[in-house]
């Protein structure tokens, strides 16, 4: 039986070890996120280490250039930001997981399914919504002798 006791033994302390991780991973990364500035300073961006952008905010300045290029700039300044969130996300981490640390980033860069953009080859239009009769009255579901309890009966007060 000691056996058994043994290997539960060692289960118990690597479970805490696994717990003292997490709770090192947490503390750590609580106010981790990164912050950019496009090179004229009219846009800042601050987004979590996940890409979640948390504030933008616009100079006075930003506004005199054309939406296009405040949009580039919006989303270059996103991405510097994010880049660096990543990489204080991975020098608080890496330290924490050690040899575990490239499992940590498989993880958390896991993607879902990739959507390619569209080509000039995908020129094939979405199939068009069913036409709806215009002059058909819409239907309405039969009404129930409950369905009276209100004071419209069957006609909106929204009409």
């Amino acid at each position: 039986m000691s056996g058994t006791s043994e290997r539960i033994q060692a289960m118990m302390r690597r479970f805490e070890e696994q717990a003292q991780k997490v709770s090192e991973l947490q503390s750590a990364m609580q106010g981790l996120q990164g912050t950019a500035s496009s090179p004229d300073r009219s846009v800042t961006v601050t987004v979590a280490p996940s890409g979640a952008v948390l504030d933008l905010r616009l100079a006075p300045n930003a506004v005199r250039q054309s939406a296009s290029d405040l949009q580039q700039q919006i989303m270059a300044t996103i991405r510097e930001a994010t880049a660096n969130a990543a990489e204080q996300l991975n020098n608080t981490v890496a330290p924490i997981l050690g040899d575990q640390f490239d499992q940590f980033q498989q993880a958390f860069n896991a993607q879902g399914p990739v959507i390619k953009p569209a080509t000039d080859d995908d020129a094939t239009p979405p199939p068009a919504a069913p036409a709806r009769p215009t002059d058909a009255a819409p239907s309405r579901p039969p009404q129930r002798d409950d369905d009276f309890d209100d004071d419209f009966e069957t006609d909106s007060f929204l009409r």
